[in-house]
């Protein structure tokens, strides 16, 4: 608190409103810390990506207004298209994955309104995807793999026993899928 503390108010309330997404107790202790007003506009995030911005970009790049989309769905083409766009480097990157990992990342947009930090920003979404392939050309593969097999705890400690055989066999086969991929790159 001794840094912020010493920071400018309008730093203090930016650096509050971003903490509050990530964890409101921690928040409302930093906020007391700091003498900072709570049902001001303290939580209010301004919007740094704008929508018209979005409609801007998606028009130049020829893709659907994605501040419309419903539903987390690129179409193969968009993110043929972002991905051209992202991979400046030129890394061998796998369509298909790509274009899963944008359906992914899709939840940084309008999908939750309380975590939007993108507003369904086509080529930000791309690089969110683009950082985590850097990582791992099995990114979205490994995290499919993590969340099967926090479902399975779920489906076992709810003592469901056909949720829990569901959600093994799907482990088992996301399991294969990344082992092929992994084998694949080392042969």
């Amino acid at each position: 608190m001794d840094h912020l503390g010493k920071a400018q108010k309008r730093i203090q309330l930016r650096q509050t409103a971003l903490f509050y997404k990530a964890d409101k107790d921690y928040v409302r202790r930093v906020a007391e810390g700091l003498g900072l007003d709570m049902k001001g506009d303290l939580m209010k995030i301004p919007e740094y990506i704008t929508k018209e911005e979005v409609r801007r970009v998606c028009k130049n790049l020829k893709l659907r207004d994605w501040t419309k989309l419903k539903t987390a769905k690129v179409l193969p083409k968009e993110a043929k298209v972002i991905l051209g766009e992202v991979n400046t480097d030129k890394m061998k990157i796998d369509l298909e994955e790509f274009h899963k990992g944008m359906e992914v990342e899709l939840e940084h947009g309008i999908r939750f309104k309380d975590a939007n930090v993108t507003n369904n920003h086509p080529i930000l979404t791309g690089m969110i995807v683009l950082a985590h392939l850097k990582e791992s050309l099995d990114y979205y593969k490994l995290l499919e793999v993590a969340e099967l097999e926090g479902d399975l705890l779920k489906a076992v400690a709810a003592g469901n026993i056909k949720k829990t055989k569901t959600e093994y066999k799907k482990l088992a086969e996301a399991k294969i899928v990344l082992a092929k991929a992994e084998a694949a790159r080392i042969s």
